[in-house]
């Protein structure tokens, strides 16, 4: 008897022509987030993914494979099922000897799912599913419609028939590397790792861009940046990080930009620089973890003065969350802990207590001519070192 993981998909199956590309790109996804564990294949058929488990697979392997399986996003759900012969009456003895033996025990009462894709096996759902409920009736095992504690699933294919007693939801969303390229703004912070995710959720292929403020990049490699890199590869991050020096921009605006204005002026430089990082790779936008009104150099005033600077669109897909919201995501992605231990960031570096919350353009674009930020993004890019 096989052990086969059925994986569903929600949003792909509401693409057209096209769907078969986004049904590709999540099999080539699953493939390389499976790399290593004990499967025998992995094929796609009947609006699902199948993931079938070597015999040696223990409940360890079983739970490692799913918890994988639980950051590939595109993942709607997924079933770790049995793989019976299509014939009911052994289905049902499976499952009353399942529970019988206390295996797979499922809370009771339980209810019967039946999806029966083989629309030409002989028995409707309904029917398959009353079946096997006075199977368990027999073997003293409550059944229910309404008020159940638990679903035992049964899934007649073309050319088998499975069986779960769970499910397991998974991110949903859109495969990794079907929509494209962006190029992330990555802060010290709780934000932006979690606007990463969230693009990658979208199906954006991402790069990273971090200014750090030590003297070289080396202490970067040392630091949480690297902890939080290695979250965002769990939910397929494979792209470059990009490491900037803070230290042409520090040069070049002591002393000589007005502190307030500072942020807005070092917001706009960053994103210049990644305007011009975006050009190596056919990136189609740039991402941050900005939300609106936050922070002082989130007002609107600064935002529109900050995007000003940028040729690419800027995507900021938590723009509407509070902060509260943000933490919690951060929790469930994994990326929190890493976030809040200590680093010093640049954007800290030029924070001041007054803060400039309505930036006028001309005034900021009148003090870049004057120190010449052109030729500061030249300098700082020059300097950029690429961790593949």
């Amino acid at each position: 008897m096989k052990t086969v993981i059925s994986v569903h998909y929600g949003e792909i199956a509401l693409k057209g022509q096209n769907r078969c590309e986004f049904e590709a790109r999540l099999v080539k996804n699953i493939k390389k987030a499976l790399d290593g564990e004990k499967i025998e294949k992995i094929s796609r058929s009947q609006s699902r993914v199948f993931v079938e488990l070597n015999e040696d697979c223990t409940n360890e392997d079983v739970s490692s494979i799913s918890a994988k399986l639980k950051r590939v996003f595109g993942i709607e759900c997924f079933f770790i099922s049995y793989s019976l012969e299509k014939d009911i009456e052994k289905v049902s003895r499976f499952i009353t000897d399942r529970l019988s033996k206390k295996q797979d025990m499922p809370e009771t009462p339980v209810k019967i799912d039946v999806k029966r894709s083989d629309k030409r096996f002989s028995m409707t759902s309904p029917e398959v599913g009353t079946m096997i409920a006075r199977a368990l009736d027999n073997a003293e095992v409550s059944v229910e419609l309404t008020g159940y504690k638990s679903t035992i699933y049964v899934q007649i294919l073309n050319d088998e028939i499975l069986v779960s007693f769970g499910k397991v939801n998974g991110l949903g969303g859109l495969p990794v590397g079907s929509s494209g390229r962006v190029l992330v703004l990555l802060s010290g912070g709780i934000d932006s790792p979690v606007a990463a995710i969230r693009m990658m959720k979208r199906g954006c292929n991402i790069d990273l861009l971090h200014f750090y403020q030590f003297p070289n990049h080396e202490e970067v490699l040392k630091s949480k940046i690297m902890q939080i890199v290695a979250v965002l590869r769990e939910y397929g991050f494979s792209g470059k990080l990009y490491l900037a020096p803070y230290s042409e921009f520090y040069k070049h605006t002591f002393d000589s930009v007005p502190q307030k204005k500072e942020l807005v002026m070092f917001r706009r430089f960053i994103l210049k620089v990644a305007n011009e990082l975006a050009k190596e790779n056919k990136t189609l936008g740039i991402a941050s973890g900005d939300n609106l009104a936050q922070v002082a150099s989130q007002t609107l005033e600064n935002l529109y003065a900050t995007n000003e600077a940028s040729k690419l669109p800027v995507y900021r897909p938590l723009v509407s969350y509070d902060k509260a919201e943000i933490i919690k995501l951060a929790k469930e992605y994994g990326t929190y802990d890493a976030s809040i231990e200590e680093y010093k960031d640049c954007c800290s570096l030029v924070a001041v207590k007054h803060p400039e919350t309505k930036a006028k353009l001309e005034e900021i674009k009148e003090i870049e001519d004057k120190i010449g930020v052109d030729k500061i993004v030249e300098e700082t890019i020059k300097k950029i070192k690429i961790i593949a």
